[in-house]
Protein backbone atom coordinates (compact mmCIF):
# COMPACT_ATOMS: atom_id res chain seq x y z
CA UNK A 1 0.00 0.00 0.00
CA UNK A 2 1.46 3.71 -0.68
CA UNK A 3 1.16 6.37 1.56
CA UNK A 4 -0.76 8.18 -0.89
CA UNK A 5 -3.67 6.10 0.28
CA UNK A 6 -2.79 6.37 4.21
CA UNK A 7 -2.19 10.53 4.00
CA UNK A 8 -5.41 11.44 1.98
CA UNK A 9 -5.89 15.16 1.33
CA UNK A 10 -9.62 14.31 0.95
CA UNK A 11 -11.72 16.74 3.16
CA UNK A 12 -13.76 14.52 5.15
CA UNK A 13 -17.45 15.19 6.20
CA UNK A 14 -18.10 17.21 9.57
CA UNK A 15 -18.41 14.29 11.86
CA UNK A 16 -21.24 16.08 13.71
CA UNK A 17 -23.14 15.84 10.87
CA UNK A 18 -22.83 11.55 10.23
CA UNK A 19 -24.36 9.05 12.21
CA UNK A 20 -22.66 5.90 12.55
CA UNK A 21 -24.89 3.10 11.17
CA UNK A 22 -22.50 -0.07 11.39
CA UNK A 23 -19.58 -2.44 10.13
CA UNK A 24 -19.56 -3.16 5.86
CA UNK A 25 -19.72 -6.63 7.32
CA UNK A 26 -22.92 -6.65 9.54
CA UNK A 27 -24.56 -4.05 7.32
CA UNK A 28 -24.19 -6.56 4.34
CA UNK A 29 -25.24 -9.24 6.22
CA UNK A 30 -28.28 -7.35 7.42
CA UNK A 31 -29.03 -5.75 3.74
CA UNK A 32 -28.23 -9.11 1.52
CA UNK A 33 -25.31 -7.92 0.40
CA UNK A 34 -22.57 -10.59 1.67
CA UNK A 35 -23.08 -12.84 -1.08
CA UNK A 36 -21.64 -10.03 -3.73
CA UNK A 37 -19.30 -9.29 -1.69
CA UNK A 38 -17.87 -12.53 -1.25
CA UNK A 39 -16.82 -12.67 -4.56
CA UNK A 40 -14.06 -10.37 -3.26
CA UNK A 41 -12.40 -12.60 -0.51
CA UNK A 42 -9.76 -13.68 -3.14
CA UNK A 43 -8.57 -10.37 -2.86
CA UNK A 44 -7.54 -11.33 1.12
CA UNK A 45 -6.33 -8.51 3.19
CA UNK A 46 -8.41 -5.83 1.07
CA UNK A 47 -11.53 -7.90 1.36
CA UNK A 48 -10.84 -8.46 5.22
CA UNK A 49 -10.47 -4.41 5.64
CA UNK A 50 -13.38 -3.84 3.99
CA UNK A 51 -15.42 -5.73 6.36
CA UNK A 52 -14.65 -3.74 9.09
CA UNK A 53 -15.00 -0.47 7.62
CA UNK A 54 -17.48 1.82 9.22
CA UNK A 55 -20.49 3.12 7.30
CA UNK A 56 -21.79 6.13 8.68
CA UNK A 57 -24.74 8.11 6.92
CA UNK A 58 -25.00 11.98 6.15
CA UNK A 59 -27.52 14.73 6.55
CA UNK A 60 -25.45 16.92 4.95
CA UNK A 61 -25.16 15.62 1.66
CA UNK A 62 -27.82 16.59 -0.88
CA UNK A 63 -27.14 15.27 -4.35
CA UNK A 64 -24.47 12.78 -3.38
CA UNK A 65 -25.39 9.30 -2.70
CA UNK A 66 -22.30 8.19 -1.34
CA UNK A 67 -18.24 8.64 -0.82
CA UNK A 68 -15.96 6.18 0.51
CA UNK A 69 -13.07 7.41 2.69
CA UNK A 70 -10.04 4.77 1.85
CA UNK A 71 -7.55 6.60 4.26
CA UNK A 72 -10.62 6.49 7.67
CA UNK A 73 -12.06 3.21 6.26
CA UNK A 74 -15.07 4.46 6.31
CA UNK A 75 -18.04 4.61 3.66
CA UNK A 76 -20.92 7.76 4.05
CA UNK A 77 -24.00 7.13 2.35
CA UNK A 78 -26.77 9.94 2.18
CA UNK A 79 -29.79 9.55 4.75
CA UNK A 80 -32.09 9.72 1.86
CA UNK A 81 -31.04 6.50 1.07
CA UNK A 82 -32.39 4.74 3.61
CA UNK A 83 -36.07 5.83 3.44
CA UNK A 84 -38.93 2.73 3.06
CA UNK A 85 -38.97 1.43 -0.88
CA UNK A 86 -35.24 3.08 -1.93
CA UNK A 87 -33.47 -0.26 -0.54
CA UNK A 88 -32.15 -0.89 -4.36
CA UNK A 89 -31.08 2.60 -4.22
CA UNK A 90 -29.00 1.77 -1.07
CA UNK A 91 -27.62 -1.31 -1.88
CA UNK A 92 -26.26 -0.06 -5.45
CA UNK A 93 -24.45 2.63 -3.74
CA UNK A 94 -23.12 0.59 -1.08
CA UNK A 95 -21.76 -1.72 -3.31
CA UNK A 96 -20.39 0.75 -5.30
CA UNK A 97 -18.63 2.74 -2.39
CA UNK A 98 -17.46 -0.77 -1.54
CA UNK A 99 -15.97 -0.99 -4.64
CA UNK A 100 -13.66 1.98 -4.13
CA UNK A 101 -12.47 0.55 -1.28
CA UNK A 102 -11.69 -2.45 -2.57
CA UNK A 103 -9.86 -1.22 -5.40
CA UNK A 104 -7.45 1.05 -3.72
CA UNK A 105 -6.58 -1.60 -0.87
CA UNK A 106 -5.96 -4.05 -3.08
CA UNK A 107 -4.14 -1.65 -5.81
CA UNK A 108 -2.09 0.76 -3.34
CA UNK A 109 -3.62 4.40 -5.00
CA UNK A 110 -7.01 5.75 -5.73
CA UNK A 111 -8.57 4.11 -8.56
CA UNK A 112 -10.96 6.47 -9.02
CA UNK A 113 -14.15 5.05 -11.82
CA UNK A 114 -11.59 3.82 -13.74
CA UNK A 115 -10.29 0.43 -15.54
CA UNK A 116 -9.03 -0.86 -12.51
CA UNK A 117 -12.41 0.28 -9.84
CA UNK A 118 -14.63 -1.43 -13.04
CA UNK A 119 -13.12 -4.62 -12.82
CA UNK A 120 -13.67 -4.66 -8.97
CA UNK A 121 -17.10 -3.71 -9.58
CA UNK A 122 -17.68 -6.80 -11.88
CA UNK A 123 -16.02 -8.82 -9.72
CA UNK A 124 -18.50 -8.06 -7.01
CA UNK A 125 -21.27 -8.92 -9.67
CA UNK A 126 -22.85 -5.05 -10.51
CA UNK A 127 -22.63 -2.87 -13.36
CA UNK A 128 -19.66 -0.54 -13.09
CA UNK A 129 -22.03 2.44 -12.69
CA UNK A 130 -20.48 5.75 -12.02
CA UNK A 131 -23.73 8.40 -11.83
CA UNK A 132 -26.37 8.14 -9.94
CA UNK A 133 -30.04 8.88 -11.83
CA UNK A 134 -31.49 9.48 -8.76
CA UNK A 135 -34.63 12.16 -8.50
CA UNK A 136 -34.65 12.77 -4.96
CA UNK A 137 -31.17 13.28 -5.10
CA UNK A 138 -31.09 15.32 -7.81
CA UNK A 139 -30.09 19.13 -8.29
CA UNK A 140 -33.13 20.30 -9.41
CA UNK A 141 -34.86 18.21 -6.34
CA UNK A 142 -32.05 20.49 -3.80
CA UNK A 143 -31.85 23.90 -5.93
CA UNK A 144 -32.22 27.33 -3.94
CA UNK A 145 -32.25 29.17 -7.11
CA UNK A 146 -32.61 27.80 -10.95
CA UNK A 147 -31.71 29.23 -13.65
CA UNK A 148 -33.01 28.84 -17.22
CA UNK A 149 -31.43 30.10 -20.87
CA UNK A 150 -34.12 32.03 -22.86
CA UNK A 151 -32.84 30.93 -25.90
CA UNK A 152 -32.22 27.04 -25.74
CA UNK A 153 -34.55 26.57 -22.25
CA UNK A 154 -31.34 24.90 -20.89
CA UNK A 155 -32.18 24.95 -17.02
CA UNK A 156 -29.14 25.54 -14.47
CA UNK A 157 -30.09 24.32 -10.94
CA UNK A 158 -27.76 25.55 -7.92
CA UNK A 159 -27.50 23.43 -4.59
CA UNK A 160 -25.66 26.62 -3.13
CA UNK A 161 -26.32 30.19 -4.09
CA UNK A 162 -24.02 30.98 -6.35
CA UNK A 163 -20.85 33.47 -6.18
CA UNK A 164 -21.15 34.86 -9.80
CA UNK A 165 -24.15 37.41 -11.19
CA UNK A 166 -26.48 35.82 -13.27
CA UNK A 167 -25.46 38.59 -15.33
CA UNK A 168 -22.22 37.84 -15.70
CA UNK A 169 -22.97 34.32 -16.61
CA UNK A 170 -23.76 32.10 -19.86
CA UNK A 171 -25.40 29.46 -21.20
CA UNK A 172 -22.93 26.52 -22.15
CA UNK A 173 -25.05 25.43 -25.05
CA UNK A 174 -25.42 28.71 -26.45
CA UNK A 175 -22.07 30.30 -26.04
CA UNK A 176 -20.47 33.17 -24.77
CA UNK A 177 -23.54 35.69 -24.88
CA UNK A 178 -24.12 37.83 -21.57
CA UNK A 179 -27.93 38.02 -20.83
CA UNK A 180 -29.49 34.83 -22.08
CA UNK A 181 -30.19 33.70 -18.61
CA UNK A 182 -32.91 34.19 -16.36
CA UNK A 183 -33.53 33.53 -12.80
CA UNK A 184 -36.87 31.29 -12.72
CA UNK A 185 -38.81 30.38 -9.76
CA UNK A 186 -38.38 27.69 -7.48
CA UNK A 187 -41.50 25.31 -6.41
CA UNK A 188 -41.53 22.04 -4.05
CA UNK A 189 -42.11 19.49 -7.08
CA UNK A 190 -39.29 21.72 -9.45
CA UNK A 191 -40.71 24.42 -12.07
CA UNK A 192 -43.71 26.20 -11.64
Amino acid sequence: MTGKILNSNVTNYDNSTCSYLGLVNELAEKWGLLSYLKFAIVLGVPYQELLGCTVNISGRAKTRAGIAYISDRKIVLNSALLEPGREKDRDDTFLHECAHILADLHHGFSCKHGKLWKEMMELIGQKPETRHNLTYLSREAHAVTSWKCCRCDQKYHFVRRPRRKISNSYCRNCGPKLGVLKSVPITKGGYD
